[in-house]
C-alpha cells in the first residue's frame, strides 16, 4: 500500500513541530508536508478571536493543498475552528480539525471538562467545538476555562521549561473536572508535567489526531 500524502497546515512553528513529532512516533510511514502561515497567528492574537477577513486565507491555502495532491489535511491551529469548518464544507478530501479526536476522548471520559490554553483566542473556539459535539451526542457537560497568561510568550522566547511549569501550575489548581484538555498542539510538550501534578486524566491533541486520521484513511 502506498503511504498517503498528508499536509499539515499550521500557523505556528511549535504547533507544526508537535504534529510532525506525533506522526514520527505513531505513523512514520505517512508522507508529511507542511504549510505554515504565521501571520495568521499574529492576527488572531491581536483580535483574540476569528474575524471575517481570516476566512479567505484559509480558503486560499486549502485550495493550494488540495491542488498539490494532498490525500488528507490536518489543521493544527486550534483558534480557527470557524474557518476550518468553512473549508471542510467546500473540499471533498478527508480533513481533520486539531481537537476533534481529543474532544471525543474527553467526552468519553466524563461531563466536567477543564479547557486549558495559553492563547486566549483558542478558548472560545475549542469550547464551542466541545459544546457542539456534546450536543450531537446528547450529552450534558460543564466546561471550565483556564487561560495561562504569559506561558506562550515564555515558550516563544525559548523558555520551554518556564512554559511547562506555568502550565503545570495552572493545572494543579483544577480540582472539579473529570478530564483536562490541553487545547493547543503547542501544549503537548507540557503534558508530562501536567500529568505529574494531577490525578485528573490529561488529554492532548497531536497523538489523538494522528490516530483518528489514520483510521479515517483506513491506513
Amino acid at each position: 500500500m502506498i503511504s498517503p500524502d498528508i499536509t499539515l497546515f499550521s500557523v505556528h512553528k511549535d504547533a507544526m513541530a508537535a504534529a510532525v513529532a506525533a506522526f514520527a512516533q505513531d505513523w512514520p510511514e505517512a508522507r508529511i508536508s507542511n504549510l505554515m502561515d504565521d501571520g495568521l497567528f499574529r492576527w488572531v492574537g491581536e483580535t483574540r478571536g476569528v474575524v471575517p477577513g481570516m476566512y479567505a486565507p484559509f480558503e486560499t491555502h486549502t485550495r493550494h493543498m488540495v491542488e498539490r495532491g494532498a490525500d488528507a489535511i490536518l489543521f493544527t491551529c486550534s483558534a480557527f475552528q470557524p474557518c476550518i469548518d468553512a473549508v471542510m464544507a467546500q473540499h471533498p478530501i478527508p480533513m481533520l480539525k486539531p481537537n476533534d479526536a481529543m474532544i471525543e476522548q474527553a467526552l468519553d471520559a466524563g461531563s466536567r471538562i477543564a479547557v486549558l490554553a495559553t492563547v486566549a483566542g483558542t478558548i472560545p473556539s475549542v469550547c464551542a467545538e466541545i459544546e457542539t459535539m456534546a450536543t450531537e451526542r446528547g450529552q450534558d457537560i460543564t466546561l471550565s476555562q483556564h487561560f495561562v497568561d504569559q506561558a506562550f510568550a515564555a515558550m516563544a522566547a525559548g523558555d520551554g521549561d518556564v512554559h511547562d511549569g506555568m502550565v503545570a501550575e495552572a493545572a494543579r489548581s483544577i480540582t472539579d473536572a473529570d478530564v483536562i484538555v490541553l487545547a493547543q498542539f503547542t501544549l503537548s510538550r507540557a503534558a508530562p508535567h501536567v500529568a505529574a501534578v494531577t490525578d485528573i486524566p490529561v488529554l492532548n491533541s497531536p497523538g489523538a489526531a494522528v490516530a483518528k486520521l489514520k483510521a479515517m484513511l483506513n491506513a
